[in-house]
């Protein structure tokens, strides 16, 4: 399976700035905060610095699978 580079998105980078030296993760579908998200559901993540800025290449998620519609 080959993975597209995906968009940063604005959310994504707000979330980056709000949570620094983490991990921002991009997720399919419809969860909320306080929601469990499954581990399927994570599509990519992309590894912050102390400043809130995303770093480095993203990480497929190899567990990813997308919904049937």
């Amino acid at each position: 399976m080959s993975h597209q580079r995906p968009v940063i998105t604005p959310q994504a980078i707000q979330e980056a700035k709000q949570n620094p030296g983490g991990w921002v993760y991009q997720i399919d579908g419809d969860y909320g905060p306080d929601d469990a998200v499954p581990q399927e559901a994570i599509v990519v993540a992309w590894k912050m610095d102390d400043d809130g800025n995303i770093v480095g290449e993203f990480i497929p998620n190899l567990k990813y699978r997308q919904p049937a519609k």
